[in-house]
């Protein structure tokens, strides 16, 4: 059986909308298999203070965030950790980048002494810059 011969040759083609369906779809995957971080995990409700500043967006990407919670727990960048490491967690942080700051929130009815032992743990591993975090009052 033969064929015709062609009489010139076809100019490749980008079918677009194939394309645009794809990354549309891969679009959708991301945004509905995505998790969105927030800070609402721990339910942190922070004491309240007249002077309370927002933190600037490069001290906050420069920092470290160690949270007390109601119950006690201490978290670090959002990670809980035990007791028993937390001295070791502060340590290898300050060690990684001594010029980081590390901002300290504690729930408002969070346990003063672990509060303290917190920051107490951090100024003897040698951290330069400890924030405490607050919140200002509705007016």
């Amino acid at each position: 059986m033969k064929l015709a011969p062609t009489q010139g040759r076809r100019r490749a083609e980008v079918m677009m909308a194939p394309l645009i369906d794809c990354v549309f779809l891969l679009l959708m995957f991301y945004a509905v298999t995505a998790q969105f971080v927030s800070d609402e995990r721990l339910k942190l409700k922070l004491p309240e203070a007249k002077t309370a500043e927002q933190p600037g967006s490069e001290i906050a990407d420069r920092s470290s965030v160690v949270v007390v919670a109601a119950d006690g727990t201490v978290w670090i960048d959002e990670k809980l950790v035990p007791e028993g490491e937390l001295e070791g967690k502060i340590r290898k942080m300050v060690a990684e980048a001594p010029e980081r700051a590390i901002i300290l929130r504690g729930d408002r009815d969070a346990d003063y002494g672990v509060v303290v032992h917190v920051l107490d743990i951090a100024r003897s591993v040698g951290a330069k810059t400890i924030q405490m975090s607050a919140e200002r009052p509705p007016e």
